[in-house]
């Protein structure tokens, strides 16, 4: 009886000794663990803290570690590639975790404080490259002498930099470029106008020129070449006859609110505009009156 309370007592004390043993291991690969993770040897860390979860399988905060410092391995690759926006939300996910150590949140403070650095550095560099990109655009239109296009995008370009002191010298050299092309447009515009001023003036002398050229030939006609006179012969007389006839049809298209000898006599007037008779053009109305009202009455209807 004596001895199989000895072998008892053995046994509960080898079991007491082996988990002090435990919690032993433990607590050193939790403190290694803790302490690569302050010197920010990662990879050493996520092995401490593997081994301490095999001496306390699913301990809770063993397994908050771990999965900290893959998110810190993460953010890392992350940084190396320029990839500062998705590091920082893996930054914020530390953040938001739960765990008693506070090694692995304050390496992302660290960190995430680095990557906006980064990534407001990496912006600026962009927003840099795309300015100087803009200008020398802006530069090859003018040398196109593409003024009012290079104006508008140097307007621009001033709108977004003139708020930010590290663009001085960008904002003195598009003022420069803005105040060449209001110069390279005014005087497109004042050499425009010089010619149209200058057409103008050649039209007049050219239409004074022919004027006085008309004057001197009608003279010349009236005193040395009377066949010049317009010969109202028969045939004349008759193709005067046939377009009063004609605009009889034009009366009932356009003219029936109009008496028809009115109409007439403006018809008349608006083709003998058109074809000058002189002396002959009372005799040419008379012609086209009375073809007109002969053709009219022929319709039917009353002439008055």
């Amino acid at each position: 009886m004596k001895l199989k309370k000895a072998l008892a007592l053995i046994i509960i004390c080898a079991f007491v000794l082996t988990g002090c043993n435990n919690d032993k291991k433990y607590n050193e690969y939790m403190e290694n663990g803790e302490q690569a993770v302050k010197q920010e040897q990662y990879e050493e860390a996520l092995d401490y803290f593997e081994s301490a979860l095999d001496e306390k399988e699913g301990d809770a905060e063993a397994t908050a570690l771990h999965e900290q410092v893959e998110k810190i391995m993460q953010v890392e690759a992350k940084m190396k590639a320029k990839l500062y926006e998705e590091a920082i939300e893996l930054c914020d996910e530390i953040l938001a975790s739960q765990s008693e150590s506070t090694v692995g949140i304050d390496a992302a403070k660290k960190l995430k404080a680095e990557c906006e650095k980064l990534k407001e550095e990496q912006e600026n560099l962009t927003f840099r490259e795309d300015i100087e990109k803009r200008i020398s655009e802006v530069k090859e239109l003018m040398k196109k002498e593409e003024y009012m296009n290079a104006k508008v995008k140097i307007g621009y370009i001033i709108d977004e930099i003139s708020d930010k002191a590290n663009y001085s010298n960008e904002l003195k050299e598009c003022e420069q470029l803005l105040k060449t092309c209001t110069e390279k447009l005014d005087e497109i515009s004042k050499k425009e106008e010089a010619e149209k001023q200058q057409a103008s003036t050649d039209d007049k002398k050219e239409n004074t020129n022919k004027n006085d050229s008309n004057k001197n030939n009608g003279d010349n006609n009236d005193t040395s070449n009377s066949d010049y006179e317009i010969d109202f012969n028969d045939e004349l007389k008759k193709q005067i006859a046939v377009a009063g006839a004609a605009y009889v049809e034009f009366y009932f298209e356009y003219g029936e609110d109009t008496a028809p000898s009115k109409f007439a006599e403006q018809a008349y007037e608006d083709t003998e505009n058109d074809t000058p008779l002189g002396e002959y053009k009372e005799e040419g109305k008379t012609i086209f009156m009375n073809a007109f009202k002969e053709a009219f009455e022929a319709t039917g209807n009353e002439y008055y």
